[in-house]
């Protein structure tokens, strides 16, 4: 089964969170205490970045 969503680190806090379609969260962090996992804001510009499939379609 390939998941959409991957386990990353946060480039503010440092911890554990993910990038991806979402759906996936709870099976990406399983192993992640919920207080040990990011909680900032994403930014204005994190969300209008956009993925690779969004980029590859040409949906920039």
């Amino acid at each position: 089964m390939v998941k959409m969503c991957r386990r990353v680190t946060c480039l503010q806090c440092g911890k554990p969170t993910y990038a991806g379609c979402s759906q996936h969260v709870e099976q990406v962090l399983a192993d992640v205490p919920k207080a040990q996992r990011c909680d900032c804001t994403p930014t204005a510009e994190a969300r209008s970045k956009g993925g690779f499939l969004r980029k590859l379609l040409g949906r920039a």
